[in-house]
Parts: structure tokens; C-alpha cells; sequence
């Protein structure tokens, strides 16, 4: 078939992209973008797209009204469709069979009843499976198409076409992908469905980039590839978890590791867990497929992923509350970063929103900021019951938004703050004035690094006391959690256990610190030492899918240990609509 309409339902975070791509690619191809949501519509039709996604716009502009247009009018365009490309959630069920792991299909099961009644007595169709489905999908929607077709009936072939896109990185993920996997069925319309699109693709990419296979290999084939990173991201993880325990350096550790070419350097970056759209979601899909076929060893080898960066969230969490003297009620911590991963605008499934949770529940007052993610996504993250649509084991506490001051820049954050974390790798982080930021603090004036993103030895030397992933412990905070790690001082036991000489560290840094600052922020000067910018794709989270998992808690109460000064004085202020995203 000689492919000149194609008709995208779904204009979310996978749909919008992958088809102002394939239209910028393809100027002789006629692509239209449906979606139920007018508002949505609106958005893609003008310079304030729904989504923030780098050289999006650009793209967009340079097709839209040409061969590219975004429609609420489904019927029409699914009826002149060669093409007709799925780009729907398939959310986790909340209850019955399955809940918390299985995917619910009803978004799918109407996309295809809507292509049916939409295409009665047209020419036959190619269906192509764009977002990230669970096995034998196909097979469910070439059930519904036949079945719902009355009269005269219409030839459609279903093919399988995964999505790799990276939230950040989706627009040259699709310009210059590592590979495109085409399933379709072994008879001649499916071998033949499969090469029409392959045509296309091969207009841009190399055709040894172009994999066709089987339609079954092809759905597991995506769902395999995220089960790997999200392992992949909880093993460095789990190995940083004993670095610090250690003494030893994760980031020379995960180098090591990396410069095996059996393993390579990528997602190897510790950070304080996984998030996005797809990573955990399509690892209970997998555990759910495992389980129902009796591969009950497969199932908890992979349950063990999702729980390993349950745990990584909860245990950075309990750090920044044992390192702040066991109790952080009243205190302002300032939360730099939001959105699961730099340059993006998504927060499903961030990392974030559950260290955010577990430090309210231990009752902290929070001072939010994030370049790109506005206040009112941060507010409906923290105030509902986040994460309810996707997986019902996400903590359901309700959040008061006194609690939860949402700020304009990183120095409004941080002013006045006790702590500040490290939640999202923005690069523009790391150029921030930090002798600035330490002036308006309380002190000590902590740094928890989620992401082992800035310069820590410089931080130090401002005055900072810092903890980083995975690295050897500030001796700050091994006084504070343990007083030492049990074993005798070179000077025959000396002072690192005393509780006096930490109070008198303490003292000499800020007199308890009790007292409210004096010093304010100045004007921005330039940045102080910074890290040279390195990729930080594993603890970011990866993969700018369809869908939206689950997380996990990270507020249970944490166990006490020694306790040196009283609480601090500073308080603070508190539907899928057509397509995934």
C-alpha cells in the first residue's frame, strides 16, 4: 500500500511528537492529529503547545497547515486514513482481576470501536500500535474491529510500531532513533502492512535501523526493553545504597562498570529513584503477564525492581531527616527540580512527589521550584491523591497546600530554608550562586543531592554540610547518624563519638542556628565552582511514554537516633482526555 494519510488518535506526549516528526520527515504525507479535547486541540494549533519538549516547536511550525493539522473531527480523517496510527493510555487498573499491575484497556477498546464506525465501506487500513501496549494487544483490537463493522466491511491489518522516545530528548529520538521495530502477523497483509510503513521510515533512517518481526515480539519487545533500564537504574542504585555504607565513590564505581563493553556507561547514574511515564508501569504489566502464566520466579524477580526504588525513594527521605536532627516538623526544606527529569514538562510518576509526601507527613514545610513544571501541576500533584488514575498503592494522605509554597525562582526557594534537595538534573541548577543561597539559610545549611549534580567539594567549602548519593559521607553527617561507623578513632577513640564535640561543631557554625537570619539573598552573581555537565540518564528516569505507573511511599515515620538541639523555628507555606499523557 502506498501510504499518502495518516490519522494519529491521541495528541499526548507520544502522539504529538512522533507525528510532527514523521511529517516533517515525510512533506509528500498528509498527517492529521486527533484528539476528544478541544482545549488540547487549541493548544497544539497554536505557540503554547500542551507539552514543553526541546526543538518541538520548531518542528511543528515548519509543518503545521502544510501536512500537519490537529482535529477533533475523528471521523473524517480516520475515513481518508491509509494509516491510522493508536497513541491511547492503557492506565493500571485500580480495582479487580490484576489491580495495581494489569493495564485496563477501555481507551483502547473505543479507539477501536471509533475507527470501525468511522471507516464502514473504506478501502483497507493499516491500524499500527504506537504507544507502549502488553502482549496480544493486537490481537483484542483486530477482534474489536471485525466484530463491529455492520454492512459492508472494511480490511483492516493491525501492526505492532513501539515508541522509544525519552522525555527530552523524544524530538531527536525520533530524527535519529537506534532502531524501529515494525511487528506484523506471517501471512502476506501483515508482511505487507509491515513494509508499507517501513517505506516511510526508511526515508530517514538507515534501513539496518528498521527491524520487522512478529507481532507478539514486537509488543514484548518494548515492554523488555523498559523492564531492562528500570533493573538496570535499581542495581546502580542499590550498589550506591552500599557505597555510603562503605566509604567508597558510586560515581567511580559505576566508571569501573561502565568501561566493560559487555555492560557500556549509560544509566549507570545513581539518583533517588525512577520515575516518568512508563518505567515502573510497564514492569507491573510484566509482572502481572509473568504471573498469570505461572512464571511466578520471573514475576517477583521483577517486583523486586519496582520495590528496590520504592525503598531508594523512602531511604532518601529518611536521610534528610536523620541528618537534620531526627525531626524536620517546621522546618523549610526547599525542593529544586520536579518534573521526573530535565527538559521536560511531565511529573507522572516523578521521584519527587513521593520524597515531597514523606517529608510532609514528618512535617516539613516545602518551597517548590521547577523551570518548566507551573504551580498549579504542582499543586494537583501534591494536593490529590496522586497517582490514583495509575496505581492505587501510591500513598493516598491528603497534602494541605499551606504546607506547600510553590516559588518563582531557586533563590526564592531556598531563602530562609534549612535544606535544600536535589530532586530533577536541570542543568540550570548547577550554575546557581551558591555563596548567595548559603547566606540566606538557617545553618547549618544542608544539601541533599538526588542527583549528584553539583559540585560538592565546592559546597563544602561555602560552608554547606552535603549529602550525596552514593558517595562517602560528609563527617558531619556521620557524627550526626551513628557517631562514626563503630569503630575507635586513630587517636585512640578521641572525639568522634562525643556528643559535645558535635554540639560544638554546630556552635561554631551557627550558634545552634536557632535564631532567624539576618542575611538575605543578594543579587545573582556569577556561579561559584560547578561540575562540568555529565548525562545523568539513570536516576532521571527515562522513557517520555504513554501511560503513568505507580510509585511508592516514602513517608512511613522513621526510627530515631540520637538527638542533639530542638526543632527549628521556620516554618513555611503550603483524565486522559483522548490520548496517553
Amino acid at each position: 500500500m502506498d501510504i499518502r494519510k495518516i490519522a494519529c488518535i491521541g495528541a499526548g506526549y507520544v502522539g504529538g511528537p512522533s507525528m510532527s516528526c514523521l511529517a516533517y520527515k515525510c512533506p509528500d504525507v498528509t498527517v492529521t492529529v486527533i484528539d476528544i479535547s478541544p482545549e488540547r486541540v487549541t493548544a497544539w494549533n497554536s505557540d503554547n503547545l500542551p507539552l514543553f519538549e526541546p526543538g518541538l516547536l520548531d518542528i511543528v511550525k515548519a509543518c503545521r497547515g502544510r501536512n500537519l493539522f490537529f482535529s477533533t473531527d475523528a471521523k473524517k480523517h480516520l475515513a481518508e486514513a491509509d494509516l491510522i496510527f493508536v497513541c491511547v493510555n492503557t492506565p493500571t487498573k485500580l480495582q479487580g482481576v490484576g489491580a495495581g499491575k494489569a493495564a485496563t484497556f477501555g481507551f483502547w477498546e473505543a479507539a477501536a470501536r471509533l475507527i470501525a464506525a468511522s471507516c464502514r465501506g473504506c478501502g483497507p487500513k493499516i491500524v499500527a500500535e504506537k504507544s507502549p501496549v502488553p502482549v496480544k494487544t493486537a490481537q483484542a483490537m483486530s477482534r474489536v474491529l471485525s466484530g463491529c463493522q455492520d454492512g459492508a466491511k472494511t480490511q483492516f491489518e493491525v501492526i505492532s510500531n513501539p515508541e522509544f522516545m525519552s522525555a527530552g530528548t523524544a524530538i531527536q529520538d525520533c530524527l535519529n532513533p537506534d532502531r524501529v521495530l515494525i511487528g506484523g502477523r506471517d501471512t502476506p497483509e501483515g508482511q505487507a502492512a509491515v513494509e508499507s510503513l517501513a517505506r516511510l521510515y526508511r526515508r530517514w533512517v538507515v534501513p539496518e535501523r528498521v527491524l520487522g518481526m512478529g507481532l507478539w515480539s514486537s509488543e514484548l519487545a518494548k515492554l523488555a526493553a523498559n523492564a531492562f533500564l528500570a533493573q538496570r537504574i535499581s542495581s546502580i542504585n542499590a550498589i550506591a545504597a552500599l557505597c555510603e555504607e562503605t566509604g567508597a565513590d558510586v560515581e567511580q564505581v559505576s566508571h569501573a562498570i561502565g568501561t566493560d563493553s559487555r555492560i557500556g556507561p549509560r544509566f549507570l547514574n545513581a539518583g533517588c529513584g525512577f520515575g516518568g511515564p512508563a518505567l515502573q508501569k510497564h514492569v507491573l504489566n510484566l509482572v502481572y503477564i509473568c504471573e498469570s502464566l505461572g512464571l511466578t520466579q520471573a514475576a517477583q524477580y521483577w517486583q523486586q525492581v519496582v520495590e528496590m526504588n520504592d525503598w531508594g525513594k523512602d531511604r532518601f527521605v529518611q536521610r534528610v531527616i536523620t541528618s537534620m536532627f531526627n525531626t524536620i516538623r517546621g522546618k523549610r526544606i526547599a525542593i529544586l527540580g520536579f518534573s521526573y527529569k530535565a527538559n521536560t514538562t511531565d511529573t507522572r510518576d516523578t521521584a519527587a512527589i513521593d520524597v515531597c509526601r514523606g517529608l510532609l507527613l514528618d512535617g516539613a514545610a516545602l518551597a517548590v521550584y521547577d523551570p518548566k513544571v507551573g504551580p498549579e501541576q504542582i499543586h494537583l500533584d501534591m494536593c490529590l491523591p496522586r497517582g490514583s488514575l495509575e496505581h492505587p498503592r501510591r500513598q493516598h494522605t491528603t497534602v494541605s497546600l499551606a504546607t506547600v509554597d510553590v516559588t518563582r525562582s531557586a533563590y526564592d526557594a531556598c531563602r530562609g530554608a534549612h535544606g535544600l534537595c536535589i530532586l530533577t538534573d536541570w542543568p540550570e541548577f548547577r550554575s546557581l550562586d551558591f555563596r548567595a543561597i548559603f547566606a540566606a539559610m538557617m545553618k547549618p545549611a544542608f544539601v541533599f543531592d538526588g542527583r549528584n549534580l553539583l559540585d560538592h567539594s565546592a559546597l563544602r567549602e561555602i560552608g554547606f554540610v552535603v549529602y550525596a548519593l552514593g558517595k562517602p559521607l560528609d563527617p558531619f553527617l556521620v557524627q550526626r547518624q551513628g557517631w562514626g561507623f563503630g569503630e575507635e578513632e586513630e587517636d585512640g577513640g578521641g572525639s568522634g563519638g562525643d556528643p559535645r564535640v558535635v554540639r560544638s561543631v554546630l556552635a561554631g557554625l551557627s550558634g545552634m542556628a536557632l535564631a532567624p537570619q539576618a542575611a538575605e539573598a543578594g543579587a545573582v552573581g556569577p556561579a561559584g565552582r560547578a561540575k562540568e555537565g555529565k548525562e545523568e540518564d539513570g536516576g532521571a528516569g527515562v522513557q517520555g511514554e504513554s501511560g503513568g505507573g505507580g510509585g511508592g511511599g516514602a513517608g512511613a515515620r522513621r526510627g530515631a537516633g540520637p538527638a542533639l538541639g530542638a526543632e527549628g523555628a521556620v516554618g513555611g507555606e503550603e483524565a486522559v482526555a483522548g490520548g496517553e499523557g
